[in-house]
């Protein structure tokens, strides 16, 4: 099966434009995620760096995990992975230019085959690694599914 819309590391890199910054200053990238096609694999790398690095680099960080799942600024849970569109999975990604070694960014993939054809929002959410308790850094991300041609 072919796969479009696929983000590999050098692409993500290369992108137009600056990535999201959020207030601890990681930085999302990309700022946007392409399309996907009903029926036809999909898949998405997010970079999530602080100053280029892993966010924990240099912390005693004993979990860091970015997901769908997580905590909002404020310390309150949010759980968004049911509103992913159907087929697709977010999990951690290791590969070209993703941790680790800590020096990389933290990468996550969104991939999967899509099921249904509409407009999904979701929010990821980081770890906040400036904050002793448990704070989060909130990115949204949107993805169309177009029907199958």
């Amino acid at each position: 099966m072919p796969i479009r819309g696929l983000a590999i590391i050098g692409a993500v890199a290369a992108l137009a434009g600056p990535a999201a910054a959020s207030a601890a200053g990681i930085l999302f990238a990309p700022r946007s995620l392409p399309a996907a096609t009903v029926g036809v694999r999909y898949q998405a790398v997010i970079r999530i760096s602080l100053g280029g690095h892993h966010p924990a680099l240099g912390l005693d960080y004993p979990s860091y995990t970015v997901a769908c799942y997580g905590a909002t600024p404020d310390g309150r849970f949010i759980d968004d992975c049911s509103k992913l569109p159907p087929g697709l999975r977010l999990r951690h990604f290791e590969g070209a230019g993703c941790a680790p070694p800590l020096t990389r960014p933290d990468c996550i993939v969104l991939a999967g085959t899509p099921r249904k054809a509409g407009r999904f929002s979701f929010r990821i959410s980081a770890p906040d690694p400036r904050s002793a308790g448990v704070r989060g850094i909130l990115r949204r991300y949107t993805v169309v599914v177009r029907p199958s041609a």
